[in-house]
């Protein structure tokens, strides 16, 4: 959807997509990510990610802990997979998204594999953005 064809300013799609994921009586973790999963496989076929996606995915991460192994296993690799680093701003958010999960401390889950599967050009821009401490 473009949303500035339809009248809609960004801070108003991003402050609703906010609600439905603050709202976890009907948007489950389940619910969050079965929508996630699907946009993400789309995309492999050839779709464009919708222009909140990043956005929304850095939100889940903040609301939904319990979906962060999905995060990290399934769904960076998925993007790598469909060439996100084509979209300078869904690349971005797929960058800081890695960055916060690269070391969690949480049980073993880190987006650094999922890293380590970025195009040698891509893991230098990462790397130089997000250097190793």
């Amino acid at each position: 959807m473009d949303f500035a064809a339809a009248g809609l300013k960004q801070k108003r799609y991003l402050d609703a997509i906010n609600i439905c994921l603050q709202d976890h009586e009907v948007f489950t973790d389940r619910i969050i990510l079965a929508a996630l999963d699907h946009m993400s496989r789309t995309f492999l076929s050839g779709e464009n990610l919708p222009l909140a996606y990043m956005r929304t995915i850095i939100l889940t991460y903040s609301k939904h802990e319990s979906l962060h192994p999905w995060i990290c296993n399934e769904l960076l690799p998925r993007l790598i997979e469909g060439k996100i680093y084509t979209d300078r701003r869904q690349w971005e958010g797929w960058m800081r998204t890695a960055k916060m999960l690269e070391n969690t401390g949480d049980a073993g889950i880190s987006s650094l594999s999922a890293i380590e599967q970025l195009p040698q050009e891509q893991y230098r821009l990462y790397r130089d953005k997000y250097p190793i401490r």
